[in-house]
């Protein structure tokens, strides 16, 4: 059910060649929240931005497959309902084992004051003003992928779906896996566990698309975003209009 999430950094140098594995926290009391009450959580922050709030039913969908919505789901270096990173808690003054400790609804305001402005550039915006590309529709679960992996392994993604009459990079075809390496040289389109935006994009989307009884869009559950947060007439797995984003900063545990 869970997919790890790494993004590139021009600085990392350090060589990772092995999966990360998700585990439970010790010492932490797991409580567990449906995407609807993530989405909620998400609409109540002061900390989060317009955009954050427009796709709460979508993030609620991506954390049910990042995190299955555990408070204490990590991988020694992405904790919490919505794997916010140990880089991303520098300077909160938290560390990783008060994070996942806190309440959902505290998790969820930290991580979108941390990530809520930042990567809202390159493949995100492509993808949030492009109904296609290359012929493959963009989903919702595709954006929300591309929020999760970052802008290089969403941008080079994007070029390999252009080059390729829009079918997306895998292990079999081309697709160059996150490693210290790949990451650090630039030419990663595939996570550490080789899912792209359009596989983890899918994933994704089934738990949106799961969500569509209980997780209404908007404020109030009134659709004011434009985005395919399911319910209220909806069609899940439609194709969005324009949106732009943002993404969290995700590192491999041995490159944190």
């Amino acid at each position: 059910m869970r997919r790890f999430p790494f993004i590139a950094s021009a600085l990392l140098a350090a060589t990772w060649n092995s999966p990360v594995n998700a585990f439970l926290a010790s010492g932490c009391l797991n409580s567990h929240s449906s995407a609807s009450d993530i989405a909620s959580a998400l609409k109540k922050c002061d900390s989060a931005n317009d955009t954050l709030k427009d796709n709460a039913c979508n993030f609620g969908g991506a954390a049910m497959a990042e995190s299955g919505g555990n408070t204490c789901e990590s991988n020694g270096n992405n904790f919490g309902v919505l794997q916010l990173t140990r880089s991303n808690l520098n300077g909160t003054g938290i560390s990783p084992d008060q994070y996942l400790n806190l309440p959902m609804q505290q998790q969820v305001c930290i991580w979108a004051q941390q990530v809520g402005n930042s990567n809202t550039q390159s493949g995100y915006q492509t993808l949030a003003n492009n109904r296609n590309i290359g012929g493959t529709p963009v989903t919702s679960g595709m954006l929300m992928a591309c929020f999760q992996f970052g802008p290089l392994i969403c941008k080079n993604d994007i070029s390999f779906m252009q080059s390729h009459g829009g079918a997306c990079p895998t292990a079999g075809n081309g697709g160059v896996r996150a490693t210290g390496g790949t990451l650090s040289n630039g030419s990663a389109n595939l996570d550490g566990n080789n899912q792209s935006i359009c596989s983890w994009g899918g994933a994704i989307q089934n738990k949106i698309n799961q969500a569509a009884a209980s997780c209404k869009p908007g404020n109030g559950g009134n659709n004011n975003g434009g985005t395919e947060c399911p319910g209220n007439g909806t069609t899940p797995n439609g194709v969005i209009p324009p949106t732009p984003g943002n993404a969290p900063v995700q590192l491999p545990p041995d490159l944190a």
